[in-house]
């Protein structure tokens, strides 16, 4: 019962750059509002979006301002972000707007929380205790969905005799997924959220069904049933060589200078030099290719990885909005129908009530 998602990539050129001019964002803000509307257009079943700040690069940086404006642009699609980093705000601040959105959305809307692991600086939030700060936050998220007075006197957040209203368009409240990829995150999720949402990472095939075996595990443990989400990069073409050049040797690129200048994936030992990053090492970790070759690979994440949903995006740092805008079409078309006609609706707890399709 696989279904697909689009996420919206709200950087657009490289980090390197200058604070953009007024009309660069205008332009950019356009058109990827219309990236969600044109996913749901092409039947992808939600827009997912990240949540960036202090970056040139990132022209939307709050997910939560470009949920409400999907909220009203968008009529069947699930939205939600991936992930948002309460520990940056007021969690009854956080209630307030996403329960909003909820209602805009008449019921669509999903929430993915983490503590996060950059942005403190930009906010003046200390560094110290941020596990118990993101654990504290969620608490207050879920007492003040009870739709009842109440007052919280914790480590790190004052509630003082107060309700929330209105209350969430879902009752008693929008589905949480759980954000994170160390060991001690991936198994809170089990606890805390009705799914565990993977980043794009790549990943070691034994070590991954670790991971989703701990995760289950905990979901178990806790009365819930287990909910997999994985975020993809991707491109459908005539044949993988033609995604290669379109798209998959940017994506080489890349992956290329995260880890010359961050060091990251230093446990996957395929990519720990970068020489080694070759279209076939990068073939299992993206879905790149003929509408075939790419239904296979979605299938493969499925029926070998566990995997009950699959977010994709489809662009690089130089990746123009209007080729992203005709690959979501073409995926949509291609790809995301083959699914969604031959699987049946999805009703887990994880996804909104509006969109259980």
């Amino acid at each position: 019962m696989l279904r697909i998602g689009f996420g919206i990539d709200t950087n657009r050129g490289a980090g390197s750059q200058p604070v953009p001019e007024r009309e660069t964002i205008v332009a950019a803000v356009d058109a990827m509002v219309e990236e969600g509307i044109i996913a749901e257009r092409a039947g992808f079943h939600s827009v997912r979006v990240p949540e960036r700040h202090g970056r040139t690069d990132c022209y939307f940086p709050g997910s939560l301002q470009l949920l409400t404006i999907l909220a009203r642009e968008t009529e069947r699609v699930a939205i939600g972000a991936f992930t948002m980093v309460n520990t940056l705000y007021h969690p009854m601040l956080i209630a307030e707007q996403c329960a909003m959105i909820d209602n805009i959305s008449r019921g669509r809307l999903f929430m993915a929380w983490a503590r996060g692991k950059d942005y403190w600086n930009v906010f003046g939030v200390p560094r110290e205790r941020l596990l118990g700060r993101y654990l504290e936050n969620v608490r207050i998220i879920e007492q003040a969905y009870l739709g009842e007075r109440f007052s919280f006197h914790g480590d790190f957040y004052d509630v003082d005799d107060a309700i929330l209203s209105p209350q969430p368009f879902q009752q008693p409240r929008f589905p949480f997924w759980g954000g994170g990829q160390t060991p001690e995150a991936i198994a809170r999720c089990g606890r805390i959220a009705e799914a565990w949402a993977g980043d794009e990472a790549p990943f070691v095939h034994s070590d991954w069904t670790k991971t989703v075996d701990s995760y289950r595990e905990s979901a178990v443990a806790h009365g819930k049933t287990p909910f997999v989400v994985m975020m993809r990069s991707g491109w459908v073409a005539d044949s993988f060589e033609d995604a290669m050049k379109e798209f998959g040797n940017g994506y080489i690129d890349r992956l290329r200078l995260r880890i010359a200048a961050r060091g990251e994936f230093p446990s996957f030992p395929d990519f720990e030099d970068p020489r080694r990053i070759t279209p076939e090492a990068v073939a299992e970790h993206v879905v790149l290719g003929s509408a075939a070759q790419c239904i296979e690979r979605l299938e493969f994440y499925e029926e070998e990885l566990g995997v009950d949903y699959i977010t994709m995006k489809f662009r690089m740092p130089d990746t123009s909005f209007e080729r992203t805008r005709d690959q979501i079409t073409r995926f949509g078309e291609e790809v995301v129908s083959h699914f969604h006609r031959k699987d049946p609706p999805t009703l887990h707890p994880a996804i909104p009530e509006g969109v259980r399709w």
